[in-house]
């Protein structure tokens, strides 16, 4: 192979969604950047994945809005439905109200840009063995190129974004950083991307997606059912990751046969895959060292979304890559930024809907049905709590709700108490600690809030 630079100011790992994004805004910023992933270059984007992205991100971002054979389809939200289908609350949400879109064009286009934006170096095919230290911060990475050679690759700071199965988060030296992912905190997933003849099946509800709630259909986790465009949808199942073998069967009976009612089609593309579906990590980074996108658990816990965050993440590494290498200081305390950013934006958000995740994941089919029948969490105050950190109901509310639960009390009360812890992890997480000597307390509260609702619903469990 030819000879390559080996010191770098920033070396992103992961040439996906967030990984673009950090290398872009790092190196539109003038900083030296080394861009490495896996697959070859014109694989890249090629990802099994539910390719729903909101408006949002492209306005905070300032970058083009998908369109032309990027674009698969507008969509206005997200459309939540109980087991039997007699009732769906819709989940109007700007970060994943927007678009569908294709995946391998849409990281094409993401990686392009990168490149444009100055990107010094972009290795494909290659793979990040080690994280690399000098006194006890981050400041490069092992890797195997193309042709088998190992060789190290320094930098200032070193951004992760190779996904949930990234080997660095073990590898890395850190109290900080969780290293090990507990199986009820992920799903196993699979889907297919479905063409037919609009004249032999019509695409259902084209403008939203569409999630199915269902403990017997899809055991711990959901069925799915995007739109693409007039003549093809994107459907799938997440389950708990104790199904591992039998996802497909579950696909197949569940979700293939119940929405294809045609023999005339054609399987665009298939495949699983492990998706995390909880809070972002406790901490994003230490010394020298972030992670986003999946990597660091920065995925909707309610419905798996990951693009928008991930891209959130990118630019918020970016510029705490950029303070750093203008305050020559890569310490956990000068990137501590990074993490404040993360929590107090989606992080709070994620956080209030795993604990909703939790609580769905522990209850019956019946109860479902009727919690969601009866409105007893609407899908707008789903939204208030988790976007906004409060909801407050008024007393007409409280005896409208306490009308309609009157035949199944319990489960009324217990979602009372679930809307209040989760205004109260939302409004922890809006206050997050600006600097580390606060962390441990904070995280103490958090994990409290968290134990109490194991405790209540999925019985007692320590939280690490």
């Amino acid at each position: 192979m030819e000879n390559i630079e080996k010191t770098f100011d920033v070396i992103v790992i992961g040439a996906g969604t967030g990984g673009t994004t950090a290398a872009r805004f790092t190196a539109k910023k003038g900083l030296n950047v080394c861009l490495i992933d896996r697959k070859k270059k014109e694989d890249i984007g090629n990802k099994i994945c539910g390719d729903a992205v909101g408006n949002e991100i492209f306005d905070l971002l300032k970058i083009a809005h998908p369109k032309d054979e990027e674009l698969s389809c507008h969509i206005k939200g997200a459309k939540l439905y109980s087991p039997d289908l007699k009732k769906c609350i819709t989940l109007l949400d700007p970060k994943q109200a927007g678009y569908i879109v294709n995946r391998l064009e849409f990281g094409q286009r993401l990686l392009n840009e990168a490149l444009d934006a100055g990107v010094k170096q972009f290795l494909d095919k290659t793979m990040v063995l080690d994280l690399l230290y000098s006194n006890g911060t981050v400041n490069g990475v092992q890797v195997k190129l193309a042709n088998g050679e190992k060789v190290n690759l320094n930098a200032k700071i070193v951004i992760d974004a190779s996904g949930f199965y990234t080997p660095l988060r073990k590898k890395v030296r850190s109290t900080l950083i969780e290293k090990n992912i507990q199986k009820e905190d992920s799903i196993l997933c699979y889907r297919e991307i479905v063409k037919f003849s609009p004249s032999d099946l019509e695409v259902q509800d084209p403008e939203h997606i569409t999630i199915i709630l269902d403990q017997k259909k899809a055991p711990g986790g959901y069925i799915w059912y995007f739109p693409k465009n007039q003549s093809s949808v994107n459907i799938g199942i997440g389950t708990f990751m104790d199904y591992r073998g039998k996802v497909k069967d579950l696909y197949r009976s569940n979700v293939y046969n119940k929405f294809i009612k045609t023999s005339k089609v054609e399987i665009l593309s298939s495949g699983g895959g492990v998706v995390p579906v909880r809070r972002p990590l406790w901490s994003c980074a230490d010394n020298g060292f972030m992670l986003i996108g999946d990597a660091a658990c920065q995925v909707n816990p309610l419905h798996g979304g990951g693009i928008d965050p991930s891209m959130r993440a990118g630019y918020y590494a970016a510029n705490s890559a950029l303070q750093a290498l203008e305050n020559n200081n890569y310490s956990i305390n000068q990137l501590w930024d990074y993490n404040y950013k993360v929590m107090t934006s989606f992080g709070a958000e994620f956080a209030s809907l795993d604990l909703l995740r939790i609580v769905l994941q522990s209850l019956s089919n019946e109860a479902l049905n009727f919690g969601l029948g009866r409105e007893l969490l609407s899908g707008e105050e789903i939204l208030e709590i988790s976007s906004k950190g409060g909801l407050n109901l008024s007393l007409i509310d409280m005896a409208v709700k306490a009308f309609k639960g009157i035949s199944n009390p319990n489960l009324l009360l217990d979602l009372n108490y679930l809307r209040i812890r989760m205004n109260e992890i939302s409004k922890l997480y809006k206050n997050f600690p600006r600097n580390l000597s606060q962390f441990s307390n904070w995280k103490e509260k958090a994990i409290g809030i968290y134990e109490k609702i194991k405790t209540m619903f999925v019985g007692s469990k320590k939280i690490k």
